[in-house]
């Protein structure tokens, strides 16, 4: 079935655009970068973020913000990339090492221990707690929280997809033959640029590079260790991701992104939360207090996305104030959880109607031991998967001939958030 257009009232939000769409003749460079780690230092904490105090019962942080500096957070996110790049991308520790840890090797902590045979990665932070993360074929890597034993591992939410593999026969995008010419002289120039260290930061990582143009591949490279099915997190990425599901619920009639969410959570007598629309969390708009980017509780210390996002005061009028904040982006997944009402269909959701739709089959988006999908920033990808993602949008949310995102979507997601402040520079 077609996804339908979108309501009129919607469509009137979206402006003339500024300038034409861009055809599928339009030059597309991705990369994946690993400059965006955790900064970490010993003996210090970040004013105003608590430290993650272990506890024997579930512990709830406000917002989900925790310090940086925290030897447990550290610990969470040595075993967390190195269950997500291991289990999932077949990569060796010792190149993790190199790579995702480096950040934290300051602290000389322990190296993360695998166990294959379980699927779990378990790391210590030096004060005798050890983060246990645990791996599962078709939802990738949870944080166990620490008031779990083992034996709770096994309450973790399941999901058996089918395994799918692109057709190596077949050219890209619509399978994964791929034949790339000799780069000319202005892309050989990019990708050595990319690759030198130095051109986009000193020290700057580079895991990959792919060139797209006229919707065929015409330059890949990669560093050691990475190749077109070892991928990276996606950091924020991950966003743009979570957003399209808002759209194709939209397009389904599952929600009415002006109307308010409605959450089970903000359901009390006059809760002020009650009328934050799903555009208002779309644009980053809520007016909810947060620690903005920080939500390392969750991303990396087991803290549930819900204890996180929904149990937040209000700042500002929801639809006044632009504030970049990852509760956003979660509690809009919480959202489309609800208005699923059905927990397997929610954990399916991404992968039945996007992901593998389009071909993403080496795409993972992660959940907290809850079920509930961390899209603010835990999904795995390659760049041969982003790369179809992006021509998804560059055709408009047209895949094979066949509608995808509604009418009007890819518009609507280009334009600034109204309360964004514009400043020039």
């Amino acid at each position: 079935m077609a996804p339908r257009k979108l309501p009129e009232k919607f469509r009137a939000n979206i402006r003339a655009p500024r300038r034409q769409a861009r055809p599928l003749g339009t030059l597309l460079t991705l990369a994946l970068c690993t400059t965006a780690s955790l900064a970490v230092a010993q003996g210090s904490t970040s004013q105003g973020v608590p430290s993650t105090a272990l506890t024997t019962a579930p512990y709830a942080l406000p917002g989900g913000a925790a310090a940086y500096e925290d030897p447990y957070i550290a610990a969470g996110f040595r075993a967390l990339f190195t269950c997500s790049a291991h289990f999932l991308m077949g990569r060796p520790l010792e190149d993790l090492a190199a790579v995702e840890l480096k950040d934290t090797g300051r602290l000389e902590l322990p190296a993360p221990v695998i166990d294959n045979q379980r699927g779990l990665v378990s790391a210590e932070d030096g004060r005798g707690n050890r983060v246990t993360v645990a791996y599962r074929e078709s939802l990738g890597c949870t944080v166990i929280p620490p008031h779990w034993q083992q034996g709770d591992i096994a309450r973790l939410p399941a999901l058996t997809l089918a395994r799918f593999a692109n057709d190596p026969d077949v050219a890209y995008p619509l399978g994964d033959f791929i034949e790339t010419p000799a780069p000319n002289d202005r892309q050989q120039a990019l990708l050595d640029a990319a690759f030198d260290g130095l051109s986009y930061g000193e020290n700057t990582l580079t895991a990959g590079v792919l060139i797209i143009r006229n919707g065929e591949v015409v330059a890949e490279r990669y560093r050691d260790g990475f190749g077109p099915h070892q991928g990276y997190r996606t950091w924020s990425t991950a966003k743009s991701i979570s957003a399209t599901l808002i759209g194709l619920a939209e397009g389904e009639g599952l929600l009415d992104i002006t109307a308010p969410v409605g959450l089970s959570a903000w359901a009390g007598p006059a809760d002020p939360r009650a009328v934050i629309t799903w555009e208002q969390l779309l644009h980053m708009s809520s007016g909810l207090w947060s620690k903005g980017a920080n939500t390392n509780a969750i991303y990396f210390a087991g803290q549930d996305a819900e204890s996180a996002a929904t149990r937040t005061h209000l700042e500002a009028a929801p639809g006044t104030r632009w504030k970049y904040a990852n509760n956003d982006t979660l509690l809009l997944l919480l959202g489309l959880k609800e208005a699923l009402g059905d927990d397997l269909a929610y954990l399916r959701y991404p992968y039945d109607k996007l992901l593998h739709r389009i071909g993403m089959y080496h795409t993972w988006m992660e959940t907290d031991h809850l079920g509930n999908f961390i899209g603010s920033s835990q999904v795995y990808t390659t760049l041969r998967d982003l790369g179809r993602f992006a021509l998804l949008y560059l055709n408009d949310g047209v895949w094979n001939n066949e509608r995808v995102l509604p009418e009007g979507w890819t518009s609507y997601v280009t334009e600034p958030a109204p309360a964004l402040e514009r400043k020039a520079g």
